[in-house]
């Protein structure tokens, strides 16, 4: 395990707030889009084969 000599600080990451606000923002959109895109495909497909499907995501687990 490596220590910090004395007298040396850690040193700290700057981020981009607005870039990692901006990144944050489309990446609810996207998620957002999928959910909106996947409860309109479980309506218009029949019980058995969606049900198939989560079955088997289920199942996995």
């Amino acid at each position: 395990m490596k220590t910090r000599k004395a007298g040396r600080r850690a040193k700290v990451r700057k981020f981009d707030l607005k870039a990692l606000a901006e990144e944050k923002k489309r990446n609810f959109e996207q998620r957002l889009r999928f959910v909106v895109a996947y409860a309109e495909w479980v309506k218009k497909t029949p019980n058995k084969v969606w049900s198939r499907q989560q079955n088997a995501i289920i199942g996995r687990r």
